[in-house]
Parts: structure tokens; C-alpha cells; sequence
């Protein structure tokens, strides 16, 4: 019999949870509980074994434990071996709590039926990220997010089945280290940060996030992230600042190409003076790039004095988008830009709303007034009867 159970209690006497937790289980002795979600406070320091084991018993595969309120600071320790005592678990949430590797007993012997893990507002000791990586060879998805962890986060494993990885606002860690063949997807947000990122080996990485917001990294991303992948076929960056000077940079010393690039996201908050025109040579850096999404803020109307002086094909760009559009002649310069080098472009899509990345694959649109039936009108004739391609289609709508 499956069952799926959720429990909150909140006693100050630990006690007492653990009791009332070992009468509830009893009554499903022989029965399976598939789900289980327990909030619960905690006095002791450490999670009882003896209710880690019963679950194990009751063949719970998917669990969402939070073994401390945050509003009490409690700090409850969590050890990496006790997952081994749940060998039925293939998801699971951990919250609130100290994570600590167990450097006595293995945590599994490879065997853990274990996908997916997230950890929520966790303070991640040196070791503990290690344990787990070697001994739960079947977790595909790891989800980090406003953690406290150390410095160096290292995602090592020859054997390692690792598919996706989250890495979202978490204090402390400067350096990231990759080194896992199977690695198909990477997302990494910070509002105060950007981490140095090492990428020893990631032949499979086809998608990435990169959303510090607020910092510049097109020259970081631009500068020399395609060596590291070059098999990349999707990118999403959020960057603030001046891109002009980066890309008078990078064109004196040389873009990096990225050759297997099939979309690309950019969400710029923009300096005053910024020139969309100098997203030119970024474009040019991806030869097979077929869609292009750009959502760029706090630009003013006429941006730099930056003209293009060459106009380069781009042969497989087919889908491109510009949200947040306000009609600006710096836009409009950038979209004519599009619609002459764009050779067989499908459609070129303007919005007033802005877009941008919320992560876990989620996209979000804001609300804004709508154009001015003068500045609707302006944006349709200037684009009109530009394109170079015949099968293009200009749309300008409000929202995307």
C-alpha cells in the first residue's frame, strides 16, 4: 500500500517529536509511505538514527526534511552516512540544518537508489559534498541553494551519473571545480558575486547559466569560456555594466568562437553610455547561433557614439527576440543591425515587457505600460522593408 504523509510538529522537546513520529510509523508498519514531508524543531544536536532507520523500513522514496526551524537558529546536525538507511530514497530535500561528512563509515556502497538532492539553507562542512559524490553513484541532479559552504565546491567523481547542477546564492564559495563527464546542465546565480569557475572536464555540458547580478562577465564569458566548452549549445548570461570597452578588448585581442553555440540569452542592465552595436562581435563569435534573446535595461536613447562599420552574415540565425524594448534609436539601430545580417532569419520578435531568468528553467515577464500609439507606429515603419531575408517575420507585440 502506498501512502504519502506530511507532518509539521513544532515541540520545543525533541522528545516528543520522535515519539509521536515512532507511534505514527508504527501504525504503517508493513505499509509503504512513498512521501514523506517533516518539519519539525529539534533540541538535540544531531537527527536520530533510530527514526532515519524506520523510514528506511517503510521504503519512503521521496523526502523533504527540515530538522530545524530557521527562526530558532537551532544547529541540528545531519550525517552524510544516514543515507544509507533509506535505500528506497531516490528524492530528497534537506533543510535547516549542518550537513557533515562521516569519515568512519561509508555513506553507501555505491549502490543508493539516490537522484536527486537539494539542499536548502544548509551549512555544508568540508567533506561533506565529497561523501556524498562517491558513494551515491545513481544522483543526477544536485540543488544548492542559500547554503553556507566552503570556499572550494569540488564535483569530482570518474563514476559520477551527475546530469544537473544548481549552485544559487550560497556564502562563502569563491571557486568552483568541475570535473564530471556526464554534466549535461550548470546553473549558477549570486545577486553580490561572481565565483572562478574550473572546468577540468565537462566534455557534455551543452547548457549553462551564469546569472551574477551584479557584475560584468561578458569578458570572462566571451574571453575564454569557449576553450573549456566548446561542445556548448546553449548559454544564458546575466551581466552589468559597460560592454563597450569589453568588446573594443576582446576585438584587439581576439573572441573566443563558440562553435557548437545554438542559443543564446543575454540579460544586460547597461551603463548610460552603452551602445548595443558593441554586442556585435559577441554575435559573431557564435557561426551556428540560431536563436538570439536580448533583454537590456537602463539604456538611454542614443548610447554611444559606436556605428557598425561592417555588417557580418550570420547564416543560421533564425529566431531573435529583444525584450524590454522601449523604441529607443539605440535599439532600433541594433535591431536593423539584426534584420541586415540576419540572411535567413524566421522571425524577428520585439516586446515591451522585459523577460528575464528565474531559474530551474523558468522564465519570468514584468508588467510595463505599453507603447504610445506614436512609438507602436515609429517602431513597425522603421523596421519595415529591412529585412534581407525573405521569410522573416516582424512581430511587436506588448509581451512576449
Amino acid at each position: 500500500m502506498s501512502r504519502h504523509y506530511t507532518t509539521a510538529p513544532h515541540f520545543s522537546d525533541s522528545g516528543v517529536i520522535i515519539n509521536r513520529l515512532e507511534r505514527l510509523f508504527r501504525l504503517y508498519s508493513g505499509s509503504k509511505i512513498r512521501s514523506l514531508s517533516l518539519p519539525c524543531c529539534l533540541n538535540k544536536s544531531y537527527m536520530e538514527e533510530q527514526c532515519i532507520y524506520t523510514l528506511g523500513r517503510l521504503g519512503v522514496e521521496k523526502l523533504v526534511l527540515h530538522p530545524c526551524c530557521v527562526w530558532r537558529h537551532r544547529d541540528v546536525s545531519f550525517s552524510c552516512h544516514l543515507f544509507s538507511h533509506i535505500p528506497s530514497l531516490r528524492n530528497c530535500v534537506l533543510g535547516s540544518c549542518t550537513l557533515k561528512p562521516n569519515l568512519k563509515m561509508p555513506l553507501c556502497n555505491g549502490n543508493s537508489s539516490l537522484q536527486t538532492l537539494e539542499l536548502r539553507s544548509v551549512k555544508i562542512l568540508d567533506g561533506s559534498l565529497d561523501n556524498i559524490l562517491s558513494s551515491c553513484l545513481s544522483l543526477q541532479t544536485l540543488d544548492i541553494s542559500y547554503c553556507h559552504a566552503p570556499s572550494r565546491l569540488c564535483f569530482c567523481g570518474t563514476n559520477l551519473q551527475l546530469k544537473t547542477l544548481i549552485v544559487r546564492q550560497c556564502e562563502g564559495v569563491q571557486r568552483i571545480e568541475i570535473y564530471a563527464s556526464n554534466l549535461l546542465t550548470l546553473e549558477f546565480r549570486d545577486n553580490d558575486k561572481m565565483v572562478n569557475f574550473l572546468f577540468d572536464h565537462a566534455p557534455r555540458l551543452q547548457t549553462l547559466y551564469l546569472v551574477p547580478q551584479s557584475k560584468n562577465i561578458l569578458s570572462r564569458v566571451f574571453g575564454g569560456l569557449s576553450k573549456d566548452l566548446p561542445q556548448l549549445k546553449s548559454l544564458t548570461v546575466f551581466s552589468m555594466g559597460d560592454f563597450d570597452q569589453d568588446s573594443r578588448r576582446l576585438m584587439s585581442t581576439g573572441i573566443e568562437t563558440f562553435g557548437k553555440l545554438r542559443r543564446l540569452d543575454l540579460n544586460i542592465y547597461c551603463t548610460p553610455n552603452t551602445s548595443l552595436l558593441a554586442l556585435a562581435p559577441f554575435l559573431e563569435s557564435c557561426p551556428l547561433l540560431q536563436e538570439f534573446h536580448l533583454d537590456a535595461s537602463n539604456l538611454r536613447s542614443e548610447g554611444a557614439n559606436q556605428k557598425s562599420s561592417l555588417v557580418v552574415p550570420h547564416l543560421e540565425l533564425k529566431k531573435v527576440e529583444m525584450s524590454g524594448f522601449d523604441g529607443t534609436e539605440n535599439e532600433m539601430e541594433f535591431a536593423l543591425y539584426i534584420l541586415k545580417s540576419a540572411v535567413n532569419l524566421e522571425q524577428l520578435l520585439i516586446s515591451k515587457c522585459n523577460k528575464y531568468y528565474r531559474g530551474y528553467g523558468w522564465w519570468k515577464r514584468t508588467n510595463s505600460r505599453p507603447w504610445s500609439d506614436e512609438t507602436y507606429e515609429m517602431i513597425q515603419k522603421q523596421l519595415q522593408g529591412h529585412a534581407l531575408s525573405n521569410t522573416a517575420r516582424i512581430i511587436i507585440q506588448h509581451a512576449s
